[in-house]
């Protein structure tokens, strides 16, 4: 990296630690456990690569779109998760780092690779948050309902790799 990229007003050029972080993961991460109640991390870890990736969000964030299963989303709109693998590694340390600072709030529970929204007090409503948040909180439903397929099929259909 050169001196002129350091002294930049971006401290990171082209992160994208910058923009999808923690608060979005815990945003993301509580708004789908809302709907879910209960998730293992297998697929808790699916969340911020769907929500993260500006095209899907923007399909599941509408009330008129129709989607409610991987499968459909795929049958739509394959063109949204031809990266998905890359998505899900590099998003992977904010989502644990998410989902373990949800638990040390107290918003959730984790026992033996299930975790469980237990904690009403995050206020989804709080326009604080931002418009990305609010987009991300009107998808939640939907990635909710991707996500009742078994851990299984899921990471089958959107070819990650571990």
């Amino acid at each position: 990296m050169s001196i002129d990229k350091l002294n930049s007003t971006d401290p990171v050029p082209n992160s994208k630690y910058m923009f999808n972080n923690e608060a979005f993961g815990i945003v993301a991460i509580a708004s789908v456990l809302k709907h879910s109640k209960k998730l293992s991390y297998s697929k808790a870890l699916l969340i911020l690569p769907l929500m993260a990736h500006k095209e899907t969000l923007i399909l599941l964030k509408r009330e008129n779109s129709n989607v409610r299963s991987i499968e459909q989303l795929i049958a739509k709109k394959e063109n949204l998760l031809t990266n998905f693998n890359e998505r899900y590694l590099s998003l992977l340390p904010i989502s644990i780092n998410s989902i373990v600072l949800l638990n040390e709030i107290r918003v959730l529970e984790n026992d033996a690779g299930i975790i469980e929204y237990v904690n009403d007090s995050f206020d989804f409503n709080n326009r604080g948050l931002g418009k990305r948040a609010q987009d991300v909180i009107k998808a939640s439903k939907k990635i909710s309902s991707m996500l009742e397929m078994s851990v299984e099929n899921l990471y089958l259909q959107l070819r990650v790799h571990i």
